[in-house]
């Protein structure tokens, strides 16, 4: 079984930060990057640290950027309306898309 640790970041600098201090106590990070209010190289971060990283973000232009920076797993909300050129980035870059569903009622 996979550990996943979900972090939600104030800006670059403390996403660096906190994945130097938990990098050993997880196997995948989830990271929310709509709650960074300031913003940095997503590529730098994937391959300094080496883990699988997940891109969560409610705007197609972060998961777009975190795509483009090679992030191996985009979470998105189930609604969100994408387009060829994100489908089309997301398959050559190798891209796993995961649909994020809020609730299910049973």
């Amino acid at each position: 079984m996979k550990k996943v640790l979900k972090i939600e970041p104030e800006s670059f600098a403390l996403l660096v930060k906190q994945l130097k201090r938990v990098i050993n106590d997880a196997d995948l990070f989830e990271i929310n990057l709509d709650t960074m209010r300031v913003k940095g190289d997503l590529a730098v971060i994937y391959k300094y640290f080496k883990k699988p990283l997940i891109a969560r973000a409610t705007t197609l232009s972060l998961l777009r950027s975190a795509a483009k920076a090679g992030w191996p797993y985009i979470l998105m909300p189930n609604d969100m309306q994408t387009d060829l050129e994100f489908t089309t980035l997301v398959k050559n870059k190798g891209c796993t898309l995961i649909s994020s569903v809020d609730e299910i009622n049973l």
